[in-house]
């Protein structure tokens, strides 16, 4: 499957970490403290005033702008927060009412259940509607923000900071360019009670991350030995730091660029960091794509850049497709 077209969008707007500490009941103490060892200095933020639709209006725009293919015939729509919209709600009603790159959309999905980890669900969606000849092109589109919640509830004790940023892209069964591998997607029911799990339920997942992050770079043949980089989920500096001291993964293979700046911004982090790292990728080099979300959903993808054009046919794996 052929990543035809990536964009993102991440707002202009930042909150810094201690005004969000402070409001979710936390001392200047806490936050300096939070500061120094996770690496986040504040998150991204939709501007006041401004709405979730037209962050992906934006988002929309550029995809426009940049795609040079057919138009999409279908679409789907992931976020972390597995919040359910009022009937005509979604900001995919708005778009699909007014974008001429979606003036084609006939099949709509909704990906909300699989925290951060969403992304590469409705990727290996994506694929299965393409395999079986359901769509001809398909556009997804992922994103959260904390519109009308309280600052302090981006933050998650102990673990990171929640910012707002947004990415689209469009795929398609075209060769060449930037190819996506087989997309490892995996489940920890131990951890399913998410943010709302106690103390000793979010501990546990936190000192399963490494573990967890190890488990699905195997899955998708990451090469431990070589020099290809990893784009993980920005969940903070030290858990990454401590992945490295466990396997002996060079922090150097890491991209963490992002994290001090925008914080953890759920489903779109990787693609966020794709997008500044593809144009770096040589005909056929790669890339390690990854997300672990709360409640132990994880995702993972090698994505490499074609040097040649070569026809293969891909396996439908996914079973649920039921139109919104």
């Amino acid at each position: 499957m052929r990543l035809a077209t990536l964009v993102s969008h991440v707002p202009s707007a930042r909150l810094g970490a201690e005004e969000i500490i402070r409001e979710a009941g936390g001392s200047p103490a806490e936050a300096r403290v939070f500061e120094r060892m996770f690496g986040l200095d504040r998150v991204a933020a939709v501007p006041p005033g401004e709405t979730l639709e037209a962050q992906f209006d934006l988002v929309v725009r550029k995809l426009a702008a940049r795609h040079r293919g057919p138009l999409p015939d279908a679409l789907i729509y992931a976020h972390g927060q597995p919040l359910q919209y009022a009937v005509g709600r979604s900001p995919v009603h708005h778009l699909c009412a007014g974008q001429p790159l979606l003036a084609e959309i006939e099949r709509r999905y909704e990906v909300d259940q699989y925290n951060c980890g969403g992304l590469f669900w409705a990727l290996d969606m994506a694929r299965t509607l393409l395999v079986t000849g359901l769509a001809r092109a398909v556009v997804v589109l992922g994103g959260d923000s904390h519109i009308g919640l309280p600052p302090g509830d981006r933050y998650v004790p102990g673990c990171t900071l929640m910012g707002d940023a947004f990415c689209g892209m469009i795929v398609d069964r075209a060769d060449g360019g930037l190819q996506l591998g087989e997309i490892a997607m995996c489940t920890h029911p131990q951890f399913a009670r998410g943010r709302a799990g106690t103390a000793t339920e979010m501990g546990a997942f936190f000192a399963a991350h490494a573990g967890i992050v190890q488990q699905s770079l195997s899955r998708i043949g990451f090469d431990w030995a070589g020099d290809c980089p990893l784009l993980p989920h920005n969940v903070n500096r030290l858990a990454w730091q401590m992945f490295c001291r466990e396997t002996g993964l060079p922090e150097t293979r890491l991209r963490l660029g992002l994290l001090p700046d925008i914080g953890h911004c759920y489903t779109s982090d990787p693609f966020l960091l794709l997008e500044r790292e593809h144009a770096d990728l040589r005909p056929g080099r790669s890339c390690a794509i990854l997300s672990i979300g709360m409640g132990g959903f994880a995702g993972a993808c090698m994505i490499t850049q074609s040097p040649v054009s070569a026809h293969t046919k891909e396996r439908a794996t996914c079973s649920q497709l039921i139109p919104s």
